[in-house]
């Protein structure tokens, strides 16, 4: 009888902390240690009313990943007619931030389709 109180009490544990789900900061400081900024800038966008106590590392992140798509974009000055080639897992990080990101995506959506080749 004890054994089986023990197993479904194990059971009972197992499953909680299964389920159990990382808070939006603690995601967000692992995004922040181990993703790229474009990863974190979409997390702090899908998760703003969640991260309302983070909005400075969020602005910051959302800086840092505007800045590179700048930096990418600028490129294309440099190249004249040819195309911007951006490895494509990074170009999927992206373009995710810029449809997640509204604004960003209407100042920069046109343009990067416009530009950039993934490959």
């Amino acid at each position: 009888m004890k054994f089986c109180f023990y197993l479904l009490f194990c059971f009972f544990l197992i499953t909680t902390f299964a389920h159990c789900k990382k808070s939006a900061t603690k995601q967000l400081d692992e995004l922040l240690e181990t993703g790229s900024h474009f990863q974190s800038a979409t997390f702090c966008e899908k998760n703003k009313t969640l991260l309302t106590e983070r909005k400075e590392d969020c602005e910051k992140v959302t800086h840092l990943a505007k800045e590179e798509i700048d930096s990418i974009l600028n490129r294309k000055l440099d190249l004249g007619i040819a195309p911007v080639i951006v490895e494509k897992n990074k170009g999927k990080e992206i373009e995710e931030f810029l449809q997640v990101h509204t604004r960003m995506g209407i100042r920069y959506w046109e343009i990067w389709k416009a530009n950039v080749i993934l490959e």
